[in-house]
């Protein structure tokens, strides 16, 4: 087989893969989107049976031709080129049919055998760790989103390289293919391969396309994560290349994967918080962790390129077993439905008080779904390692297929990405700059809504041009969550603090399920720290920091309660406040200027913006106004105003005191 073909085999389907993290976090972020509106469960929500699509492969007894592969991959490249310009419910569609072709290509592709069985696992594994280093590279870029989606002519330049490779490979001339033949493979071998692969695939979405997810999860800082993260695939990559891994002995397997679950489940446990059902019990505050503790994270991400190795021997058995594009479609059926479970369990943690009867038993549960995600993938590869030894799989086998300057070439591409990913979280990381002396200090808070705008459109740019657009010192974000499925693992506090060239603290970590919330500062941020007030739904969480200016101390507080914003929340709010100087709290308090907690917490603090006597804003519901500054009395309020914008379904408050 001509080099050159192969070469551009494995960058495709490094594309490919990319594509498929991609697509399904943007489909699984559309999906969430109608539901963070309230809207109506809408028509286009049937695109979720696109994970279903492997399916249709049942009509096709003998399996889709080679080149009905390559349609799907070009298919897929416009559909992907073409969402990020489409409304919500076309996101949905494009990036669910997205889906749904890759879904039915990995069967159509693990059912050719044409290839060697030695060199199409070598393939496949060197393009999946390609794949998840790009992956890096583009998230650590866009500051933990997806950049393409940031700017679109990217997709449209993918696509086309895309669609051109596909047109060249489509002038291959292969040997026939072997699929007349198929070896007698019981259907619950292959759906077991078929499941542990999706599995896998569902571990890297978890945790790893993006180096943001578990650092969010942690605190950890997000420069060691990468940095972590950068070693672990550049040495993977090197050692799958230079044909090092082909066989690993059993025990060697077997212990890498227990050790690689058991690490990252006890990883999500430490950070995990346990919240009593007794009110009196808060409020509670988040531990911080000792490097004991941070030992887990550091060593599931070491370990992390099992992933990747199992990918590779699940290929490598399902090449050697050849079972027919029937079992292949059951088998990923069963998968895309695993994978699903996965996706949902991981979403209902955070939103298990909206969804009536099994939501609450996710509460809490963050570990279990990544558990279940690496047994999934753990145990069909220990049950292939115990079955007959596969042909065609030796390290002498694949050897023969390797082409030196192939392998260093991909070697070097690779290594420069990650690199590049690396040298750009140094340089990209905010460090305090001393703020010039200002008579004045302005002070924002904003509902996000997630990032998203009114009309359920991605509003990062939008959101950050209303911030900077006030020219604030400080900033409390509310109903920003990152680095979770629901949001597309993206972190938009990352991309607004970034944007701003502001410190940043994110208050709960992730795996809590907890509404995100934020503190922004020109000033560096001192003894930060998240406490968690009682809620019998969501939980809910406020972040307390000291912000000094001009030598002046501020107890900064950031909030946002729950639905109603119950009023024992607020108690225990204000009591955590009691005695504190100089106090600025903001945020979402879900309450109104009639409630019984407000006039609760004018007790104690006074309204900025009843203070400042500023008027109204044009399309500003004084019925409905839930988001607050409080500040200490006589603290000087010069100013207030909200900002009516359609970048949120919240106003923005900037409130101005004088120094």
């Amino acid at each position: 087989m001509p080099t050159h073909f192969r070469g551009l085999r494995i960058i495709l389907y490094s594309l490919v893969f990319l594509l498929f993290f991609q697509l399904v976090s943007d489909f699984v972020e559309t999906i969430y989107t109608f539901g963070l509106l309230g809207t109506n469960i809408p028509p286009e929500i049937v695109s979720i049976l696109f994970f279903f699509s492997p399916l249709i492969l049942f009509f096709f007894r003998r399996g889709l031709p080679r080149q009905a592969g390559l349609v799907l991959i070009g298919s897929v490249a416009m559909l992907h080129a073409l969402e990020v310009v489409l409304d919500k419910g076309g996101k949905m569609l494009s990036s669910g049919l997205g889906v749904g072709c890759l879904l039915v290509w990995l069967p159509v592709w693990l059912a050719q055998t044409s290839e060697g069985v030695g060199e199409a696992a070598l393939d496949a594994g060197c393009s999946l760790a390609a794949a998840l280093s790009f992956s890096v590279l583009l998230r650590t870029l866009g500051a933990g989103s997806d950049i393409l989606l940031l700017h679109p002519w990217l997709s449209w330049m993918l696509a086309v390289c895309i669609i051109a490779l596909v047109i060249w490979l489509s002038r291959e001339k292969l040997p026939p293919n072997l699929a007349d033949g198929h070896l007698g493979t019981s259907f619950g071998r292959s759906a077991g391969l078929s499941v542990g692969f999706m599995a896998g695939l569902a571990v890297l979405y978890f945790a790893f396309i993006s180096p943001t997810v578990l650092a969010r999860w942690s605190g950890v800082d997000y420069r060691l994560i990468v940095g972590l993260l950068v070693i672990a695939l550049g040495l993977y990559f090197a050692a799958q290349a230079g044909s090092r891994l082909a066989r690993l002995p059993k025990l060697v397997v077997g212990l890498w994967n227990a050790l690689f679950v058991i690490a990252g489940t006890a990883a999500i446990w430490v950070n995990q918080v346990s919240f009593p059902a007794e009110s009196g019990a808060y409020p509670i505050d988040q531990p911080d962790l000792t490097l004991v503790q941070q030992v887990p994270l550091l060593v599931m991400i070491l370990l992390s390129p099992v992933v990747l190795y199992d990918l590779f021997l699940l290929v490598r058995e399902m090449k050697t077993i050849r079972p027919s594009p029937r079992a292949l479609a059951g088998g990923f059926s069963l998968g895309a439905l695993f994978f699903l479970i996965i996706v949902l369990g991981q979403v209902f943690t955070t939103v298990y008080d909206y969804i009536p009867l099994i939501g609450p038993w996710f509460r809490d549960r963050f570990w279990l779904v990544f558990l279940l995600a690496g047994l999934g993938m753990a145990l069909p590869v220990l049950a292939t390692l115990t079955a007959r030894v596969s042909v065609g799989g030796s390290r002498q086998a694949i050897r023969r297929d390797l082409t030196p300057i192939l392998w260093t070439l991909l070697l070097a591409l690779v290594s420069a990405a990650l690199l590049a990913a690396f040298g750009w979280v140094i340089i990209s990381s905010p460090s305090p700059v001393p703020t010039e002396i200002k008579d004045v200090l302005r002070v924002v808070t904003y509902n996000i809504q997630q990032g998203y705008s009114a009309d359920g459109r991605r509003s990062y740019a939008n959101q950050l041009g209303v911030i900077r657009g006030l020219k604030p010192d400080i900033v409390g974000l509310q109903e920003s969550d990152v680095a979770r499925f629901s949001g597309g693992n993206a972190d938009v506090v990352r991309s607004i603090a970034e944007g701003l060239k502001m410190n940043a603290y994110y208050g709960p970590r992730t795996v809590t399920g907890t509404f995100g919330i934020a503190l922004l500062s020109s000033y560096p941020i001192e003894n930060p720290r998240t406490f968690f007030m009682y809620s019998k739904g969501e939980q809910t969480a406020a972040i307390e920091a000291q912000i000094s200016v001009n030598g002046k101390p501020y107890t900064i507080l950031v909030t946002h309660l729950g639905n109603d914003g119950p009023i024992i929340q607020q108690e225990q709010v204000l009591a955590r406040l009691a005695g504190a100087q100089n106090v600025i709290a903001m945020g979402d308090f879900n309450f109104n200027l009639s409630s019984v907690q407000y006039g609760l917490t004018l007790q104690t603090l006074e309204d900025a913006w009843v203070q400042a006597g500023s008027p109204p804003a044009p399309g500003l519901d004084l019925n409905n106004l839930i988001d607050h500054i409080f500040v200490t009395p006589g603290l000087g309020v010069k100013a207030a105003q909200y900002i009516v914008s359609p970048a949120s379904d919240h106003p923005a408050l900037v409130v101005e005191i004088s120094q």
